[in-house]
């Protein structure tokens, strides 16, 4: 849970400027802010080293576009993120319902995202 807790501090500090609450005030972040968050925090992560095998990321992740950026899943109000660089490679987020990034990993299903466990019941368009 520590581990979860810093690795949500980091992203958090990445994605401030882009975390702002639905404007009907229910605390849920548009689907934009969401792609917005995951594409900050992979350029985020290319500067700063957290306990994880993977990082820090590849320069390659640095200034992707939005574009570069897909909703695989909401739940719970939580967007799960791919983050695909142009070789291809993803890099799979979690952004919580206020834009802030609470996990994040390169094999797609993260545990703390119960009901997207199955990469075949995420969306593909």
């Amino acid at each position: 849970m520590l581990r979860i807790l810093i690795l949500a501090a980091c992203f958090a500090f990445s994605t401030a400027s882009v975390s702002r609450a639905h404007s009907e005030g229910h605390g849920s972040s548009e689907p934009t802010e969401a792609l917005v968050s995951a594409v900050n925090a992979a350029g985020y992560l290319t500067r700063t080293e957290l306990d994880h095998d993977w990082s820090p990321l590849d320069a390659s992740f640095v200034q992707l576009p939005i574009q570069n950026a897909k909703i695989l899943a909401i739940v719970d109000g939580e967007y799960m993120v791919a983050v695909t660089r142009a070789e291809g490679r993803a890099f799979y987020t979690l952004v919580a319902y206020n834009g802030t990034v609470i996990d994040a990993n390169f094999t797609g299903p993260l545990k703390y995202v119960y009901d997207a466990q199955d990469p075949s019941t995420w969306t593909t368009d």
